[in-house]
């Protein structure tokens, strides 16, 4: 799939924007926009499954790998919203910050 010019600088804008807001440097524990940032992010998500879907019909036949890449972000977007809805529901989730395991041992690099 090729991506024409305009695209790529809209992506690149985006990530750029994404690179401004984030401070690595900061300590942990500080107020590091990070809800914002998420929620950049499912936007992110929302506008290119919408544009897949457009894209897609019900018999159009997809290589296995990309099948595979969008099973794999389903189950860690469900994943995720499930382990907040729990933790947000219990009224918990300001306290688990510090108990979460490392990014990569609950989700393992994709291939």
């Amino acid at each position: 799939m090729k991506i024409s010019k305009q695209k790529l600088k809209i992506i690149i804008k985006e990530e750029m924007e994404l690179a401004r807001i984030t401070n690595p440097m900061q300590e942990m524990g500080t107020n590091d926009d990070e809800g914002r940032m998420a929620k950049r992010q499912l936007t992110d998500i929302n506008e290119y499954s919408a544009a897949m879907m457009e894209m897609l019909s019900d018999d159009t036949q997809l290589e296995a790998w990309v099948q595979s890449k969008i099973t794999l972000a389903a189950d860690y977007i469900k994943t995720v919203k499930h382990y907040l809805e729990y933790e947000m529901k219990d009224g918990q989730y300001d306290q688990i910050t510090s108990q979460v395991a490392d990014i990569d041992d609950v989700f393992p690099p994709l291939a």
